[in-house]
């Protein structure tokens, strides 16, 4: 196979190993980790698969008034794992039973 190298962004080599490359252990990890939708059926079925994904990882934004103290508990917690303290309220959010 011949390629073009454009701006000589990557190698001829780099291009055939990306071209040679079995991909499908990446696929499987990342239908795992549900960063990838994958579908047996006709393009429809993806499609649809796809489109309740993302209906079901969608958000909303809210007003709620939190108090300060809380706020600032959930800032200094987050800065110690190395998230955002909004990411760090939403995932408890979503553990707390219901």
């Amino acid at each position: 196979m011949d390629f073009k190298i454009v701006d000589d962004f990557l190698s001829k080599e780099e291009l055939e190993k990306i071209d040679n490359r079995d991909f499908s252990e990446d696929i499987r990890e990342a239908e795992k980790n549900g960063t990838i939708v994958v579908s047996e059926g006709p393009w429809e079925e993806t499609v649809k698969a796809v489109k309740a994904k993302l209906a079901a990882n969608a958000t909303r934004a809210i007003t709620i008034r939190v108090p300060v103290r809380v706020i600032e508990r959930y800032k200094k917690r987050a800065a110690a794992v190395g998230i955002g303290y909004q990411t760090l309220m939403k995932q408890m959010l979503e553990a707390a039973p219901v």
